[in-house]
């Protein structure tokens, strides 16, 4: 990962260097210059805004003023996210450059270490700045060394006057009060302090040598003393150097001195300028292709620039891939990559041979005959594998795994699940956790096999159990009836999808139509039988008896879940019994339609099989949830729905 990642930033330096400046912005907070005498003395004070010292909120337009002080800013910033790197021993001072010093509001103000405000950060002076002209600064530059130690000696002053300095509060429909600016910052909120009378040149040559000691993740893996650009050291990228953690260590890889691997300073600093790039927010994030292939790299600036190109608003790995596709229909995306990274932790790292944007035939037929406003809803084509991760996989979870609200989508593939917000509980989200990364394999690096037909149905019954235990009746409708139907319309629509021989798995959606049309023969017809050999035949009639005694209920609550018991019979006895004794409890009710129901309930009791039922529950559910050809009336006409693309 690490050499294709050094070779992306390479490539991006080359074809799209300006990307290193976008989205650029200095800390929020305040940001003063001082500048000393020839003796040494604070020149600049009192600080005038504007002039010495810029206050910025985090979302204001950038002036000159705040574009120099990033400029400042920048030529202090610390390797890394954490404080691991930062020359403070006690990880409160943020900057690393003895011309910089910048810390946070929190810093300032809590009282965790010795003192607080000015006499706290004056005590971390000594040591910081022993360390930062040890560091940033060469033996034969002694103005530099005495201007960083003039700087030193203006800090304490500095702090006092910036905590005189006030602002203008205006309340509403109230007086405008004076208050100590300090006061009005939030606790994420920075101190700048920068020395002026140092050349821009001087603190960018001091970072970079901060920048050469501080590279690696510790200098006692080292090749040469001096570090240059081909001394080859241990990386610090996401890495935690685990020689002192024995159970973490590899016991399997070569290893060098404790190591495994080492990269030279110049990679190192690719790879820190890929986590600036990250932390800037100008690459598509979590999910990123990085590609490989010298003839595919005009991709990564393509992808990157067009992130950058849609203003505050950026684009998701679907938006993006969806972008390029309609640019060029033909397009073939191979070769890469695909880096899902976020809060500094590599959730995948994976190679795509060959991605697959378009999906041939998948269309998900309304065989349930959902109906909105009256109008029975249309079939869906689904023509991309993103429309069938915000279609399918966003049912068959429950929104658990793929969320959307309102339009947008949103995605958990590797974060924690809180079954407290997923309906259908801790079943759901058990689901979730077994079978998100074959999903995530399926949709973004088209394994096609990442998805069995097993787990598809595994998947689907799940689903649909956990929606007959949730389900409710209020108001004359069944809370999770449609859910249930959606996701039988899914699962038998798409039933030979991902079967490795899919002319080999029965069409679940041509066999649903035969069922029922079996169905409506048998209860209209003395004369048409059961298929003595048709497992399916029997439980898709039975589904239709139990519906049919099931709507006979006067219980107060008569929810699908009712039928649960009639899923767990593994044999045709047992399953005769309950249907026996339903229509035992039942039998008073039972006096309209009655030839129909008579007819289908006499050939279900007296069907005779071994076969393990559990084998073919979906069957059950087919007859349940389909429509009844017991209540159908003789003038119902077929309805005939269209095709809707997705």
């Amino acid at each position: 990962m690490i050499r294709e990642l050094i070779n992306f930033v390479d490539d991006l330096e080359e074809d799209y260097p300006e990307v290193f400046d976008l989205n650029k912005i200095p800390s929020p907070g305040l940001h003063l210059w001082v500048e000393l005498d020839e003796e040494g003395n604070w020149k600049n004070s009192p600080p005038v805004e504007g002039v010495d010292y810029v206050i910025y909120d985090g979302k204001e337009k950038l002036t000159p003023k705040l574009q120099e002080a990033m400029q400042y800013e920048e030529l202090g910033t610390r390797v890394g996210n954490t404080m691991n790197k930062v020359l403070d021993k006690k990880k409160q001072i943020f900057s690393c450059s003895p011309f910089v010093l910048n810390f946070k509001l929190k810093s300032y103000s809590n009282d965790k270490l010795e003192g607080i405000k000015e006499e706290k950060i004056t005590r971390l002076l000594k040591f910081y700045f022993d360390n930062a002209i040890a560091i940033c600064i060469p033996d034969d530059t002694a103005k530099l060394r005495e201007q960083a130690l003039a700087f030193k000696k203006t800090i304490s002053e500095a702090l006092k006057a910036i905590s005189r300095i006030a602002t203008t509060i205006y309340e509403k429909d109230g007086p405008s009060i004076e208050k100590p600016l300090i006061e009005t910052f939030k606790d994420d909120f920075y101190i700048n302090l920068y020395l002026r009378n140092v050349h821009l040149e001087d603190y960018r040559a001091c970072h970079e040598n901060y920048l050469k000691e501080k590279l690696f993740n510790d200098n006692k893996y080292n090749s040469t003393k001096e570090i240059d650009d081909a001394t080859f050291g241990l990386s610090n990228f996401i890495n935690g150097a685990n020689s002192k953690k024995m159970f973490l260590e590899h016991k399997t890889a070569s290893m060098h001195r404790g190591i495994s691997g080492r990269i030279t300073a110049l990679d190192a600093l690719a790879l820190n300028k890929f986590e600036l790039l990250l932390n800037s927010r100008v690459l598509p994030n979590p999910i990123l292709p990085i590609f490989i292939d010298k003839n595919e790299f005009r991709n990564n600036s393509e992808i990157v620039r067009i992130f950058n190109n849609e203003g505050e608003r950026k684009f998701s790995y679907p938006q993006l891939l969806k972008s390029i596709y309609e640019k060029d229909q033909q397009r073939v995306l191979s070769n890469y990559y695909l880096l899902n990274i976020s809060r500094g932790v590599v959730n995948d790292f994976d190679f795509v041979s060959n991605f697959q944007y378009k999906l041939d035939e998948f269309v998900i037929d309304n065989l349930f005959r959902l109906r909105q406003k009256g109008e029975a809803l249309q079939s869906i084509k689904l023509h991309t594998i993103f429309g069938f991760e915000n279609i399918v996989v966003t049912k068959v979870f429950n929104n658990g795994l793929v969320r959307e609200k309102q339009g947008q989508f949103s995605y958990n593939y590797f974060y924690d699940i809180d079954p407290n917000y997923i309906s259908g509980g801790d079943e759901i989200a058990n689901l979730i956790l077994r079978f998100r990364k074959a999903f995530y394999d399926y949709i973004y690096k088209s394994r096609k096999q990442a998805i069995t037909t097993t787990m598809f149905d595994e998947a689907l019954l799940t689903s649909i159990i956990s929606d007959l235990k949730h389900d409710e009746f209020k108001d004359g409708y069944h809370t999770k009836e449609t859910s249930i139907k959606e996701k039988l319309n899914i699962w038998f629509s798409l039933y030979n999808k991902f079967s490795n021989h899919s002319k080999n798995r029965e069409n679940m959606a041509n066999t649903f139509k035969q069922l029922l049309e079996k169905a409506e023969l048998v209860a209209n017809d003395d004369n048409t039988l059961l298929d003595e050999q048709n497992v399916g035949e029997f439980l898709f009639v039975a589904g239709q008896v139990i519906y049919f005694l099931l709507s006979k209920s006067k219980a107060s609550n008569p929810t699908h879940a009712l039928l649960e018991p009639f899923l767990q019979k593994s044999g045709a006895p047992q399953l005769q019994n309950a249907i026996a004794n339903a229509v035992n409890a039942y039998k008073h009710e039972i006096s309209f339609y009655k030839d129909r129901f008579e007819r289908l309930a006499s050939q279900v009791l007296a069907f005779d099989t071994s076969e393990n039922l559990k084998n073919y529950q979906r069957y059950l559910l087919a007859g349940y949830f389909a429509p009844s050809v017991i209540y159908k009336s003789n003038k119902q006409k077929e309805e005939q729905p269209e095709i809707i693309n997705n």
